[in-house]
């Protein structure tokens, strides 16, 4: 068989197995690579679409956001959070599966603990960020004091008696200087 005829049955083959055509089929057919789901775009799998949808009002109405940044961290939270609660159940499948070797089952439960603790450390991290961001939004309202330009004046601290003291010799030490200096100028 020459190279033309083998293209030839290549190309009529490769019309043969084109994929999935029916939507159904593309949809099933787009989750063949997930294997846990931790590191996918949506926090979810699509079977538990609903129960995320729940959960996540519910923590949402706890966590109380206030602007945007504070939903977008609050958001984050709750997407590590969801991925967090499907963990245990990864592990149980790993050591429920018929068949693979003590080995596979160490290998995947070695990724499946850097996973949690990359999502652990990340819900930490953004909860941190959500309790300092609703600090500061606490404390900006409790001072109100935003001048009509917009911004935000430091207030003026009180100084104690020995740091005027030693702020006046400071000053007056470098008016002597000048003064001095400024005197041999005039005389050269």
């Amino acid at each position: 068989m020459n190279r033309k005829q083998r293209r030839a049955i290549n190309r009529a083959n490769a019309a043969l197995s084109s994929g999935p055509v029916t939507d159904a089929g593309k949809a099933i057919s787009s989750a063949n690579s997930l294997k846990h789901g931790l590191t996918s775009m949506k926090p979810y799998l699509p079977v538990e679409e609903q129960d995320y949808k729940t959960y996540a009002a519910e923590r949402l109405a706890l966590l109380k956001p206030q602007g945007p940044m504070q939903e977008n961290l609050a958001q984050t939270a709750i997407d590590v959070e969801w991925r967090l609660k499907r963990l245990p159940a990864l592990e149980g499948r790993l050591f429920a599966e018929e068949g693979i070797t003590s080995l596979n089952t160490i290998k995947g439960l070695e990724v499946l603990s850097r996973h949690e603790m990359r999502l652990r450390r990340l819900l930490v991290t953004t909860l941190k960020e959500l309790t300092e961001n609703k600090r500061n939004n606490a404390t900006a309202q409790k001072q109100n004091v935003l001048p009509a330009n917009g911004f935000v004046l430091p207030q003026p601290r009180q100084m104690t008696v020995a740091e005027m003291c030693a702020q006046t010799e400071a000053i007056t030490a470098f008016l002597k200087a000048d003064t001095r200096e400024h005197a041999k100028k005039q005389r050269a």
